[in-house]
Protein backbone atom coordinates (compact mmCIF):
# COMPACT_ATOMS: atom_id res chain seq x y z
CA UNK A 1 0.00 0.00 0.00
CA UNK A 2 3.13 2.44 1.02
CA UNK A 3 4.49 1.49 -2.26
CA UNK A 4 1.71 2.52 -3.98
CA UNK A 5 1.28 5.89 -2.75
CA UNK A 6 4.63 6.81 -3.08
CA UNK A 7 4.15 5.43 -6.92
CA UNK A 8 1.22 7.93 -7.22
CA UNK A 9 3.15 11.42 -5.37
CA UNK A 10 6.00 10.10 -7.53
CA UNK A 11 3.26 10.85 -11.12
CA UNK A 12 0.98 13.18 -9.37
CA UNK A 13 1.54 15.75 -12.85
CA UNK A 14 0.32 12.87 -15.09
CA UNK A 15 -2.70 11.39 -13.10
CA UNK A 16 -5.09 14.31 -13.70
CA UNK A 17 -4.39 14.36 -17.19
CA UNK A 18 -5.00 10.90 -17.17
CA UNK A 19 -8.35 10.73 -15.88
CA UNK A 20 -9.88 13.71 -17.74
CA UNK A 21 -8.78 11.83 -20.92
CA UNK A 22 -10.10 8.38 -19.09
CA UNK A 23 -13.58 10.86 -18.86
CA UNK A 24 -13.35 12.59 -22.02
CA UNK A 25 -13.52 9.05 -23.63
CA UNK A 26 -16.38 7.91 -21.79
CA UNK A 27 -18.49 10.42 -22.59
CA UNK A 28 -17.14 9.99 -26.36
CA UNK A 29 -18.43 6.10 -26.07
CA UNK A 30 -21.88 7.82 -25.04
CA UNK A 31 -22.54 9.27 -28.77
CA UNK A 32 -21.96 6.06 -29.99
CA UNK A 33 -18.87 6.92 -32.48
CA UNK A 34 -19.31 3.95 -34.96
CA UNK A 35 -23.06 5.56 -35.84
CA UNK A 36 -21.66 9.43 -35.79
CA UNK A 37 -18.65 8.24 -37.92
CA UNK A 38 -21.14 7.04 -40.47
CA UNK A 39 -23.62 9.91 -39.89
CA UNK A 40 -20.52 12.68 -40.56
CA UNK A 41 -19.83 10.77 -43.59
CA UNK A 42 -23.01 10.70 -45.25
CA UNK A 43 -23.77 14.02 -44.42
CA UNK A 44 -20.65 15.29 -45.68
CA UNK A 45 -20.88 13.30 -49.06
CA UNK A 46 -24.50 15.02 -50.00
CA UNK A 47 -23.19 18.01 -49.26
CA UNK A 48 -20.45 17.78 -51.62
CA UNK A 49 -22.76 16.12 -54.26
CA UNK A 50 -25.26 18.88 -53.51
CA UNK A 51 -22.43 21.66 -54.19
CA UNK A 52 -23.64 23.30 -57.63
CA UNK A 53 -20.97 23.56 -60.57
CA UNK A 54 -17.15 23.54 -59.04
CA UNK A 55 -16.31 22.60 -55.97
CA UNK A 56 -13.14 24.38 -55.56
CA UNK A 57 -15.01 28.07 -56.55
CA UNK A 58 -17.74 26.72 -54.19
CA UNK A 59 -14.99 25.97 -51.33
CA UNK A 60 -13.42 29.92 -52.14
CA UNK A 61 -16.30 31.27 -50.61
CA UNK A 62 -15.87 31.78 -46.46
CA UNK A 63 -18.99 32.05 -46.14
CA UNK A 64 -19.97 28.42 -47.27
CA UNK A 65 -17.15 27.23 -45.05
CA UNK A 66 -19.35 28.94 -42.23
CA UNK A 67 -21.99 27.20 -43.75
CA UNK A 68 -20.38 23.86 -43.87
CA UNK A 69 -19.17 23.67 -40.76
CA UNK A 70 -22.78 24.38 -39.47
CA UNK A 71 -24.08 21.90 -41.13
CA UNK A 72 -21.41 18.89 -40.04
CA UNK A 73 -20.82 20.12 -36.45
CA UNK A 74 -25.10 20.69 -36.35
CA UNK A 75 -25.90 17.28 -37.56
CA UNK A 76 -23.18 15.39 -35.48
CA UNK A 77 -24.23 16.89 -32.49
CA UNK A 78 -28.23 16.42 -32.72
CA UNK A 79 -27.01 12.45 -34.16
CA UNK A 80 -24.88 12.00 -30.71
CA UNK A 81 -27.48 13.92 -28.36
CA UNK A 82 -30.03 11.06 -29.67
CA UNK A 83 -27.55 8.46 -29.32
CA UNK A 84 -26.75 9.54 -25.21
CA UNK A 85 -30.22 8.95 -24.81
CA UNK A 86 -30.43 5.78 -26.27
CA UNK A 87 -27.60 4.86 -23.69
CA UNK A 88 -29.98 6.25 -20.85
CA UNK A 89 -33.18 4.33 -22.09
CA UNK A 90 -31.79 1.31 -22.49
CA UNK A 91 -28.97 1.11 -19.73
CA UNK A 92 -31.20 -1.82 -18.07
CA UNK A 93 -30.76 -3.62 -21.38
CA UNK A 94 -27.18 -2.71 -21.36
CA UNK A 95 -26.59 -4.37 -18.07
CA UNK A 96 -27.59 -7.53 -18.66
CA UNK A 97 -25.59 -8.25 -21.91
CA UNK A 98 -21.55 -9.18 -22.07
CA UNK A 99 -21.60 -6.92 -25.37
CA UNK A 100 -22.79 -3.52 -23.61
CA UNK A 101 -22.00 -4.50 -19.68
CA UNK A 102 -19.08 -2.10 -19.70
CA UNK A 103 -21.05 0.88 -21.16
CA UNK A 104 -20.38 3.76 -19.05
CA UNK A 105 -23.68 4.49 -17.61
CA UNK A 106 -24.38 0.46 -16.69
CA UNK A 107 -20.62 0.24 -15.34
CA UNK A 108 -21.67 3.47 -13.12
CA UNK A 109 -18.80 5.39 -14.77
CA UNK A 110 -21.41 8.32 -15.85
CA UNK A 111 -24.42 9.05 -14.04
CA UNK A 112 -27.37 9.07 -15.63
CA UNK A 113 -27.94 12.93 -14.59
CA UNK A 114 -24.87 14.09 -16.03
CA UNK A 115 -25.74 11.54 -19.28
CA UNK A 116 -28.76 13.90 -19.88
CA UNK A 117 -27.08 17.13 -19.37
CA UNK A 118 -24.78 15.75 -21.74
CA UNK A 119 -27.19 15.17 -24.42
CA UNK A 120 -29.31 18.18 -23.86
CA UNK A 121 -26.36 20.52 -24.68
CA UNK A 122 -25.36 18.03 -27.51
CA UNK A 123 -29.33 18.72 -28.83
CA UNK A 124 -29.16 22.30 -28.44
CA UNK A 125 -26.39 23.14 -29.72
CA UNK A 126 -26.77 20.76 -32.84
CA UNK A 127 -30.64 22.34 -32.98
CA UNK A 128 -29.28 25.79 -33.03
CA UNK A 129 -27.07 25.39 -35.48
CA UNK A 130 -28.71 23.74 -38.09
CA UNK A 131 -31.79 26.38 -37.62
CA UNK A 132 -29.21 28.65 -39.38
CA UNK A 133 -29.06 26.39 -42.08
CA UNK A 134 -32.92 26.02 -43.61
CA UNK A 135 -36.12 24.72 -42.12
CA UNK A 136 -36.26 21.41 -44.01
CA UNK A 137 -32.72 20.40 -43.07
CA UNK A 138 -33.35 21.33 -38.99
CA UNK A 139 -36.99 19.73 -39.48
CA UNK A 140 -34.92 16.41 -41.31
CA UNK A 141 -32.21 16.67 -38.02
CA UNK A 142 -35.09 16.90 -35.13
CA UNK A 143 -36.77 13.97 -37.31
CA UNK A 144 -33.78 12.00 -36.93
CA UNK A 145 -33.58 12.34 -33.20
CA UNK A 146 -37.62 12.01 -32.50
CA UNK A 147 -37.63 8.26 -34.67
CA UNK A 148 -34.49 7.56 -33.25
CA UNK A 149 -35.71 8.20 -29.36
CA UNK A 150 -39.10 7.97 -29.38
CA UNK A 151 -40.26 5.74 -31.64
CA UNK A 152 -36.66 3.23 -32.97
CA UNK A 153 -35.82 2.80 -28.60
CA UNK A 154 -38.68 1.65 -27.23
CA UNK A 155 -40.02 -0.19 -30.15
CA UNK A 156 -37.02 -2.67 -29.86
CA UNK A 157 -38.53 -4.61 -27.52
CA UNK A 158 -42.24 -5.41 -28.90
CA UNK A 159 -41.26 -5.83 -32.35
CA UNK A 160 -39.02 -6.65 -34.86
CA UNK A 161 -40.36 -3.79 -37.11
CA UNK A 162 -37.93 -1.52 -35.22
CA UNK A 163 -34.75 -2.78 -37.57
CA UNK A 164 -36.86 -1.23 -40.71
CA UNK A 165 -37.93 1.80 -38.19
CA UNK A 166 -34.14 2.30 -37.09
CA UNK A 167 -33.63 2.59 -41.06
CA UNK A 168 -34.54 6.12 -40.94
CA UNK A 169 -32.78 7.99 -38.29
CA UNK A 170 -29.96 6.44 -39.94
CA UNK A 171 -30.56 7.43 -43.46
CA UNK A 172 -32.03 11.07 -42.86
CA UNK A 173 -28.33 12.91 -42.69
CA UNK A 174 -27.57 11.67 -45.60
CA UNK A 175 -30.41 13.61 -46.92
CA UNK A 176 -29.74 16.49 -44.98
CA UNK A 177 -26.44 16.76 -46.40
CA UNK A 178 -27.97 17.66 -49.54
CA UNK A 179 -30.82 19.43 -48.47
CA UNK A 180 -28.16 22.37 -46.77
CA UNK A 181 -26.97 23.50 -50.06
CA UNK A 182 -29.75 22.67 -51.76
CA UNK A 183 -33.16 23.37 -49.72
CA UNK A 184 -35.08 20.42 -50.96
CA UNK A 185 -35.90 17.49 -50.71
CA UNK A 186 -36.06 16.39 -54.05
CA UNK A 187 -35.22 13.15 -55.79
CA UNK A 188 -31.95 12.66 -55.68
CA UNK A 189 -31.83 13.46 -51.85
CA UNK A 190 -34.78 10.86 -51.69
CA UNK A 191 -32.02 8.59 -53.70
CA UNK A 192 -29.43 8.87 -50.94
CA UNK A 193 -31.87 8.65 -48.08
CA UNK A 194 -33.20 5.21 -49.78
CA UNK A 195 -29.23 3.70 -50.10
CA UNK A 196 -28.53 4.49 -46.63
CA UNK A 197 -31.59 3.10 -45.53
CA UNK A 198 -31.98 -0.34 -47.72
CA UNK A 199 -27.71 -0.46 -46.58
CA UNK A 200 -28.09 -0.70 -42.78
CA UNK A 201 -31.00 -3.55 -42.79
CA UNK A 202 -28.51 -6.49 -43.90
CA UNK A 203 -25.57 -4.37 -42.45
CA UNK A 204 -28.00 -4.53 -38.39
CA UNK A 205 -29.22 -8.02 -39.53
CA UNK A 206 -26.16 -9.52 -39.54
CA UNK A 207 -24.74 -7.73 -36.56
CA UNK A 208 -28.29 -9.45 -34.95
CA UNK A 209 -27.48 -12.71 -35.86
CA UNK A 210 -23.84 -12.66 -34.36
CA UNK A 211 -25.04 -11.26 -30.59
CA UNK A 212 -28.47 -12.90 -30.84
CA UNK A 213 -28.24 -14.32 -27.21
CA UNK A 214 -26.67 -10.83 -26.07
CA UNK A 215 -29.96 -9.01 -27.46
CA UNK A 216 -32.18 -12.35 -26.57
CA UNK A 217 -30.61 -11.55 -22.49
CA UNK A 218 -31.35 -7.49 -23.30
CA UNK A 219 -35.20 -8.55 -23.88
CA UNK A 220 -35.18 -6.94 -27.15
CA UNK A 221 -37.44 -8.31 -30.16
CA UNK A 222 -35.44 -9.61 -33.04
CA UNK A 223 -36.10 -11.42 -36.10
CA UNK A 224 -32.74 -13.29 -35.60
CA UNK A 225 -33.53 -14.15 -32.14
CA UNK A 226 -36.39 -16.41 -32.96
CA UNK A 227 -35.15 -17.90 -36.72
CA UNK A 228 -33.00 -20.58 -35.46
CA UNK A 229 -32.46 -21.68 -39.20
CA UNK A 230 -31.45 -18.15 -40.45
CA UNK A 231 -33.31 -18.95 -43.85
CA UNK A 232 -35.71 -16.18 -42.85
CA UNK A 233 -33.07 -13.80 -41.58
CA UNK A 234 -30.75 -14.57 -44.54
CA UNK A 235 -33.46 -14.23 -46.95
CA UNK A 236 -34.81 -10.40 -45.88
CA UNK A 237 -30.90 -9.45 -45.91
CA UNK A 238 -30.50 -10.72 -49.39
CA UNK A 239 -33.84 -8.56 -50.60
CA UNK A 240 -32.69 -5.46 -48.58
CA UNK A 241 -28.85 -5.98 -50.45
CA UNK A 242 -30.28 -6.04 -53.99
CA UNK A 243 -32.64 -3.15 -52.80
CA UNK A 244 -29.73 -1.54 -51.72
CA UNK A 245 -27.99 -2.52 -55.25
CA UNK A 246 -31.04 -0.99 -57.27
CA UNK A 247 -30.78 2.11 -55.14
CA UNK A 248 -27.11 2.81 -55.99
CA UNK A 249 -27.65 3.15 -59.32
CA UNK A 250 -30.07 6.27 -59.03
CA UNK A 251 -27.50 9.21 -58.61
CA UNK A 252 -26.61 8.47 -61.94
CA UNK A 253 -29.43 8.21 -63.44
CA UNK A 254 -30.18 11.30 -62.09
CA UNK A 255 -26.85 12.92 -63.19
CA UNK A 256 -25.37 13.73 -59.49
CA UNK A 257 -22.19 10.92 -60.32
CA UNK A 258 -20.59 9.30 -63.78
CA UNK A 259 -20.52 5.71 -65.45
CA UNK A 260 -17.25 5.47 -63.22
CA UNK A 261 -19.66 5.73 -59.61
CA UNK A 262 -21.81 3.36 -61.63
CA UNK A 263 -20.15 0.93 -62.57
CA UNK A 264 -18.46 0.52 -59.00
CA UNK A 265 -21.41 1.09 -57.03
CA UNK A 266 -22.83 -1.98 -58.92
CA UNK A 267 -20.13 -4.27 -58.19
CA UNK A 268 -20.33 -3.35 -54.27
CA UNK A 269 -23.84 -4.02 -54.32
CA UNK A 270 -23.22 -7.79 -56.35
CA UNK A 271 -20.63 -8.35 -53.75
CA UNK A 272 -22.87 -7.52 -50.81
CA UNK A 273 -25.57 -9.96 -52.25
CA UNK A 274 -23.48 -12.38 -53.22
CA UNK A 275 -22.17 -12.56 -49.12
CA UNK A 276 -26.04 -12.06 -48.39
CA UNK A 277 -27.17 -14.76 -50.25
CA UNK A 278 -23.89 -17.00 -48.74
CA UNK A 279 -25.61 -16.47 -45.40
CA UNK A 280 -28.37 -18.03 -46.56
CA UNK A 281 -26.57 -21.35 -47.49
CA UNK A 282 -24.46 -20.96 -43.99
CA UNK A 283 -26.44 -19.31 -41.72
CA UNK A 284 -23.42 -19.09 -39.17
CA UNK A 285 -21.29 -16.82 -37.48
CA UNK A 286 -18.33 -16.45 -39.82
CA UNK A 287 -21.05 -16.12 -42.69
CA UNK A 288 -23.23 -13.06 -41.25
CA UNK A 289 -19.54 -11.87 -40.26
CA UNK A 290 -18.67 -11.62 -43.60
CA UNK A 291 -22.05 -9.88 -44.70
CA UNK A 292 -21.07 -7.60 -41.60
CA UNK A 293 -17.61 -6.50 -42.69
CA UNK A 294 -18.45 -6.39 -46.55
CA UNK A 295 -21.28 -3.83 -45.88
CA UNK A 296 -18.88 -1.36 -44.17
CA UNK A 297 -16.40 -2.03 -47.33
CA UNK A 298 -19.40 -1.50 -49.42
CA UNK A 299 -20.26 1.71 -47.83
CA UNK A 300 -17.07 3.31 -47.72
CA UNK A 301 -16.48 2.62 -51.27
CA UNK A 302 -20.16 4.44 -52.51
CA UNK A 303 -19.01 6.85 -50.52
CA UNK A 304 -15.61 7.04 -51.96
CA UNK A 305 -16.93 7.10 -55.37
CA UNK A 306 -18.85 9.60 -54.92
CA UNK A 307 -16.20 11.83 -54.28
CA UNK A 308 -14.51 10.55 -57.56
CA UNK A 309 -17.07 10.94 -59.78
CA UNK A 310 -19.04 14.04 -58.57
CA UNK A 311 -21.04 15.19 -61.55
Amino acid sequence: MAMHDTDAVAMNVDLPVEKETSVLRHYYELTKPGISQMVAMSTLAGYYLAIPGDVTSYAANGVHWIHFLSTMVGTLAISSGSCVVNHIMEKDADARMKRTSTRPIPAGIISVRDAMIFAGVLTLVGAALLATINVLTFVLAIATWLSYVAIYTPLKRKSSLAVIIGGVPGALPFAGGWTAVRGSMDPMAWSLFAILFFWQLPHFYALSWMYRSDYRSGGFVLRAINDDSGKTLGLQMTITSVLTLASLVVPTMLGATGWLYLVGSIVLGLWLTAESALFVRKADASAARRVLLTSYAVLMGVILLMFLDKQ
